[in-house]
């Protein structure tokens, strides 16, 4: 009954929204170039554009522990809150901050701070195509150092501003090299890109650091290559993305991707008219830990069709994923809602920390553009069954939410 209403609800609320874009059109030329306080054509000081992005989400979560008891929990926050600037200068230079002043409510207390959290970017960029005949047949020719993000799942190809659904898989944060606080490490890499190929490397530190981190502990290698496969095609968009990474770490070192050994993915994009289907499967090796019931491999795959319904307005979003792990404890669910609604104590639930072997996860959703991705609203509804040994329920559910994302 809970589905089958939120089902029917989510096109009917979205859909009173139309009359509002007829008068939009305005307010999306302001939100466009609103950040950009200097642009030049002459060489020297090119560009100065300040970013700013909101999120505000709500859900509850509906669903059964691994005792069998049922218990039903909502959540409110401004999801994320950032702050930065780029800067681009002497005809191929790019300073890039982003800081974070949220990252949610603490799932145990209930409490949001809004206040410097860490940076997520802070990286400077050489791109030699721009300026050097030496390299004008690449498409980009670039060097780089700084914090920045490591990409793996086809969801994480896509800032927080830009992916469809109303959260990232498990899965995908699986494979998400990030540190303990949600943020990108600090490394040098080298980027090249020339007609249908794409192509970058990087050395990364493992250590962690609110601001700056060093490199006083271990190292992670990434690598990336993508590859356009449109021409001769019957597809509009056709693009395959292989991703890989693994890192030297002791367990007394700082460890990025919760201690994953190395984790590697291959993304299919296929666009066609207003079909879009984006598709990944992966694979890596859990650590980080003594625990026997936490380490060995994990796999899975995610499939996410999507359909506009009404062009560049409203969007149909739907994703099925599957994860599985060679130890009892291998895999896991997001933070929310299940896990967020055990942190607070208001209840005795037994879901082991959301940890298990095998994890379905059914997603659908719709998506209200009102300035394209700079100004949306992000619904949507899943089902999450988690399983660990001798198939022992670890938690089943609904959870439902609703976000309202701008950027400019």
């Amino acid at each position: 009954m809970f589905a089958t209403k939120t089902a029917l609800s989510l096109p009917i609320a979205i859909s009173l929204l139309a009359p509002i874009s007829a008068l939009a059109q305005e307010p999306c030329d302001t939100l466009a170039g609103m950040g950009i306080i200097h642009d030049s054509e002459e060489a020297g000081l090119e560009q100065i554009k300040l970013f700013g992005m909101a999120q505000y989400q709500v859900g509850r979560v509906d669903g059964t522990d691994s005792a069998g008891n049922s218990f039903s929990d909502t959540h409110n926050e401004f999801r994320r809150v950032w702050l930065g600037a780029d800067v681009k200068f002497l005809q191929g230079f790019l300073f890039k901050s982003v800081l974070s002043l949220s990252q949610g409510k603490n799932a145990a207390t209930g409490d949001q701070d809004f206040e410097f959290q860490h940076f997520r970017n802070l990286y400077i960029s050489y791109d030699a195509s721009v300026a050097n005949a030496a390299f004008s047949d690449y498409d980009r020719f670039e060097f780089g150092y700084g914090r920045r993000s490591l990409k793996l799942a086809d969801e994480w190809q896509r800032s927080a501003t830009l992916f469809n659904p109303l959260e990232r898989s498990p899965f995908s944060n699986k494979l998400w090299p990030t540190d303990e606080g949600g943020s990108h490490p600090v490394g040098a890499w080298f980027r090249a890109a020339q007609g249908k190929n794409d192509f970058q490397i990087g050395l990364f530190s493992t250590t962690q650091d609110d601001e700056f981190p060093g490199w006083q502990d271990g190292t992670a290698l990434y690598s990336q290559w993508e590859h356009d496969l449109t021409e001769g095609s019957n597809f509009d968009q056709k693009k395959l993305v292989l991703s890989v990474f693994s890192q030297d770490a002791d367990l007394t070192d700082h460890q990025l991707a919760r201690g994953n050994e190395w984790g590697g993915s291959a993304i299919l994009q296929l666009h066609k008219g207003p079909w879009e289907i984006h598709s990944t499967i992966g694979a890596g090796q859990n650590g980080g830990t003594s625990n026997p019931d936490r380490l060995g491999d994990f796999w899975g795959l995610s499939i996410m069709p999507m359909r506009w319904l009404v062009e560049d307005r409203l969007k149909f979003v739907s994703r099925y994923q599957l994860q599985r792990a060679d130890a009892s404890e291998g895999i896991r669910l997001n933070s929310r809602y299940a896990r967020s609604a055990a942190a607070k104590g208001d209840a005795d639930l037994s879901l082991t920390g959301g940890r298990g072997d095998e994890h379905h996860n059914i997603y659908f959703g719709l998506n209200y553009y009102f300035c394209g991705d700079r100004m949306k609203i992000v619904s949507g509804i899943e089902y999450d069954d988690i399983e660990t040994t001798g198939g022992i329920t670890v938690f089943k559910g609904w959870t439902i939410g609703s976000a309202f994302r701008m950027y400019f």
